[in-house]
């Protein structure tokens, strides 16, 4: 059931995004399908239960998010970041323990390191950074764009925007001058939230549908299958053929 996403001919495929190859912002690809079926629209969360309310996010940063989440991973024939859920898992993270920051050092002192490995370096909890960025990144639209959010640019623009962002070169500096958290790493932080919104267990609101599972032939819970599935622990070369279960 896995398929492998290979370079398309106007550049990197999905798959490349999410392991760092060939680029990380997202442009058409070959189309790959789900089980068979062309899935489109917004299914229903797992267990058929409605989306989830906003716990953290305005509507309007709901919106910059999920825009900038179905860049990195567009529906392409098979569904994309807005109909796994992504923004909805990024928007339960942050009203959350993660968003609060709860196992984070944030007293200080913060030093501003010459180079890389020295960790998370800010004096903000993760919502902080994500409200502070998103504001920044409607704030550079408009004076890039000619007053134009991020979510009113085509697609082409807010490519450019993102690549932007992933080079650091959106201002992020904190109100004592310092740069704080680069824009860079603000979009590491984006992307590898929007990984986990892909392929993290439905319960945690992304991955509905369990789309991303689907998409790299995952099978979801081992205890969901019963004796069957022990039959294939270690023997990861037959190919397992079931449709993905979640926690239950």
């Amino acid at each position: 059931m896995t398929r492998r996403a290979e370079m398309s001919s106007s550049g990197p495929t999905r798959r490349a995004v999410l392991t760092g190859a060939g680029g990380l912002i997202a442009v058409a690809t070959s189309g790959l399908v789900i089980g068979g079926q062309v899935a489109s629209g917004a299914p229903a969360t797992a267990g058929g239960s409605a989306v989830p309310p906003l716990r953290f996010f305005t509507d309007a940063e709901a919106a910059t998010v999920e825009a900038m989440a179905e860049r990195v991973f567009p529906e392409d024939g098979s569904p994309g970041a807005r109909d796994a859920g992504v923004m909805h898992y990024i928007d339960g993270r942050l009203a959350g323990g993660w968003g609060r920051g709860e196992r984070m050092y944030l007293r200080g002192p913060f030093e501003e390191p010459g180079h890389g490995g020295h960790g998370y370096q800010l004096p903000l909890t993760p919502r902080e950074v994500y409200r502070r960025a998103l504001r920044t990144i409607d704030d550079h639209c408009q004076k890039t764009y000619g007053d134009r959010t991020f979510v009113e640019l085509p697609a082409a623009k807010q490519d450019e925007t993102l690549t932007a962002l992933e080079g650091g070169e959106v201002d992020l500096r904190l109100a004592d001058g310092r740069s704080g958290y680069t824009s860079a790493s603000f979009f590491a932080m984006f992307l590898e939230n929007v990984r986990e919104g892909l392929f993290s267990d439905p319960m945690h609101d992304g991955n509905r549908g369990m789309v991303g599972w689907k998409w790299v032939g995952f099978p979801g819970d081992p205890s969901a299958y019963g004796e069957p599935y022990a039959e294939y622990v270690g023997k990861w070369h037959l190919p397992y053929h079931v449709v993905p279960k979640g926690v239950r």
